[in-house]
């Protein structure tokens, strides 16, 4: 009898053990490999529906294998906008206008006021023959649960609707009778944080914030961008790509989603990505940024933790560059909070400014660097940079980097309180912790 039990309770440490160190991997684990810059046949906008169609033919294609490299391309405008009372109304405007699609990919779209308001719209235009897909993550956007009557809503009027399902069961296919079980559960542990719009394939919007309430209403500070031009080509393959691994249905013919811009622009702009598995271009672009300025650096991002950014930032400061970090004095995340703040005598002895913007939670994702500007939803910790589908627009441009600032960094750091080192022990104790914890927040 002894034995018996024995050898059960050995099987069943065992089985634990199994899969504790699969999920450790899973989900906590950081792979990347070399991603940036792009390589020599990364996807151009001309090739951006040839990828699509490719990635499309092949069997069994999951979303984490759409880690398409994009190459260098153009923008004919980018508009940044601060704050959802001034982006929200413009993202509106432009999917009223829509004629032919709305895609939406969004890690967060809740059922409160705005949340409803864009369902509204986009069934008005589902009447009006506009195609509508979207990709809403399971946890960000909770479909089955708080969310589910205004998806299900959404989707009686004819939107294709997939879901990113972090928790368990992963479920592909469309949303909510068409999905069936996946039993390669590859989705489980790996948000898709990222927030894109394409419209009519001619313009898109990215930035850090959902179709949620506390945007608009002040309760987080964020920003959109508004894009037209090649780029958005390379945005549409990454949505159509991203849509079709998730199971659902694309048309035979793609070539109508993949309009040719009126004005491709000239301003160079490239799009990168993050996808879970060790794609991490996103993530090695902005290190790239950090590295490269050379007289001015702002960021701004709501969690800070990362150990190798805080020491890009560090180093930059050290070689002469005029830094500014801004990031909330009282964040929604006070373990990341924590974790950070134990770094700033090595920020503010390198000579970083650190800025703490009061009665709002910093929630934007922008890096300006000298004339080079990202934007996009890439937080500096592990999950944005290692696990998470994330995705980010880099510009070369005076004069984005001049509108940001105008619009973004000024009048915040305007009404921001210089960031000081913690002064308790217990608080220095904490942060130390955190810190060294930082690879799990």
């Amino acid at each position: 009898m002894f034995r018996v039990v024995s050898k059960a309770l050995a099987l069943l440490l065992g089985a634990f053990t199994l899969v504790f160190v699969v999920a450790y991997r899973r989900v906590l684990g950081v792979t990347q490999r070399p991603s940036w810059p792009p390589p020599s046949d990364a996807v151009t906008p001309a090739g951006a529906q040839a990828a699509t169609e490719a990635f499309v033919a092949q069997s069994g294609a999951r979303p984490h294998d759409a880690a398409l490299p994009f190459a260098w391309s153009t923008a004919a405008t980018i508009e940044p906008w601060a704050e959802g009372v001034n982006f929200f109304p413009r993202i509106f405007a432009d999917v009223e206008a829509a004629k032919s699609t709305v895609h939406i990919l969004m890690f967060g779209w809740r059922e409160g006021e705005v949340g409803k308001r864009m369902a509204a719209l986009l069934e008005r235009k589902l009447e009006e023959g506009v195609k509508v897909r979207v990709i809403v993550d399971g946890f960000g956007s909770r479909p089955y649960k708080q969310a589910r009557e205004m998806f299900t809503g959404l989707a009686s009027a004819g939107a294709q609707i997939v879901v990113n399902d972090v928790f368990p069961p992963d479920l592909d296919g469309l949303f909510p009778d068409g999905q069936r079980f996946d039993w390669r559960q590859d989705e489980i542990g790996r948000a898709d944080h990222r927030k894109l719009y394409v419209i009519d394939g001619v313009l898109a919007w990215t930035g850090g914030a959902g179709i949620e309430d506390h945007f608009e209403n002040g309760g987080f500070h964020d920003v959109m961008v508004r894009v037209t031009g090649d780029v958005v080509r390379q945005a549409q393959a990454a949505f159509l790509t991203s849509f079709h691994g998730h199971g659902g249905p694309l048309p035979s013919e793609l070539s109508s989603l993949f309009p040719e811009p009126a004005d491709p622009g000239l301003t160079p702009i490239a799009l990168a990505q993050v996808i879970p598995g060790g794609h991490v271009a996103a993530s090695q672009a902005i290190a790239a940024q950090i590295d490269s300025a050379r007289q001015r650096l702002d960021l701004m991002n709501p969690y800070v933790t990362d150990r190798s950014m805080i020491d890009r930032i560090v180093a930059a400061a050290r070689r002469g560059v005029e830094v500014r970090l801004v990031i909330s004095q009282k964040s929604n995340n006070a373990q990341a909070t924590a974790a950070l703040k134990h770094r700033y005598p090595d920020l503010l002895e390198a000579g970083v400014a650190v800025w703490e913007l009061p009665d709002t939670v910093v929630h934007a994702k922008v890096v300006v660097a000298d004339d080079v500007v990202s934007f996009g939803t890439v937080n500096l910790d592990a999950w944005a940079l290692y696990r998470n589908s994330e995705i980010v627009m880099i510009a070369r441009s005076a004069e984005t980097a001049a509108l940001i600032e105008e619009r973004l960094f000024e009048p915040d750091i305007a009404r921001s309180i210089s960031g000081e080192p913690l002064t308790t022990s217990q608080e220095r104790r904490q942060s130390w912790l955190w810190n060294k914890l930082s690879r799990l927040l």
